[in-house]
């Protein structure tokens, strides 16, 4: 898709604007005021684009005046899901590593320096891991995102790394690219990486690569709960049903097993 500015509609992209302001809303709604900041335009001209949105049914206007995403956006959502296979399967993989664990199953894409998650599913013990589709988080500090940075290439790698905000978001965040390069170096070559409570105080997660037919790695599957919990021989479970997850997801899109999840 071509980038060149001449060809770009203004109130199209402005449109477009307010309607991921509008799915980025913490609540899944808000009003004009905070959606005409959020996507840096004059309320007026935020209004009229919220009509124009409206009567093709992309937003919905709440009773207490407030917009939602409408139905419309899903249908057109829907359309990437059925065209990319690992989005189509992702709810029965999550579903199914809530099921195997016990613990909340997650399948996440990379997304710049983000990981967004495009399935999850919560296990049946009591303490899990309360998020849902759509989230995102930094890469740098989250079990998916450092399986998912791992397999980018070197150059690539970097300038994520570069423009990523690493942030220490708890004690055991690692900041440094340094530090980062080397924690990547080793998920490489162990075909798993582990949120050590690097963006929770309190949770772990253990993560493995999804890959295709065309060797690339296209998403990543985890496994995350309280850290009194994932340790220890209920830590190596997980681990290892994480890693057979994975392995089968990558198998049902024809893909190989990297030597070292074979090993593992």
């Amino acid at each position: 898709m071509t980038s060149d500015g001449r060809y770009h509609v203004r109130s199209v992209l402005r449109a477009l604007d307010l309607l991921r302001a509008l799915a980025e809303a913490p609540k899944g709604s808000a009003n004009l005021m905070s959606l005409s900041r959020e996507a840096s335009l004059h309320p007026s001209t935020a209004y009229r684009l919220l009509e124009s949105l409206g009567a093709r049914d992309f937003v919905r206007i709440t009773g207490d005046g407030s917009y939602t995403v409408g139905p419309a956006a899903f249908e057109v959502g829907s359309v990437f899901l059925r065209g990319s296979s690992v989005w189509s399967h992702a709810g029965d993989l999550a579903e199914e590593m809530a099921l195997a664990t016990n613990e909340t199953g997650s399948i996440g894409v990379l997304h710049g320096n983000e990981v967004l998650y495009i399935a999850i599913a919560h296990g049946q013990t009591e303490i899990g891991i309360q998020s849902f589709p759509g989230t995102r988080h930094p890469a740098h500090c989250t079990a998916l995102g450092k399986v998912l940075l791992a397999s980018l290439p070197q150059a690539e790698l970097l300038r994520t790394l570069h423009d990523a905000d690493l942030s220490a978001l708890t004690p055991n965040t690692l900041t440094s690219i340094a530090g980062l390069e080397r924690e990547l170096e080793r998920v490489s070559e162990q075909g798993f990486s582990v949120d050590n409570e690097e963006r929770l105080v309190g949770i772990r997660a253990v993560a493995a690569p999804i890959g295709n037919h065309a060797g690339e790695i296209v998403a990543a599957i985890s496994a995350s709960g309280p850290a009194f919990r994932l340790q220890g021989e209920r830590f190596d479970l997980v681990r290892r049903a994480v890693l057979d997850i994975a392995q089968n997801a990558t198998r049902r899109l024809g893909g190989g097993i990297p030597a070292a999840e074979r090993s593992s």
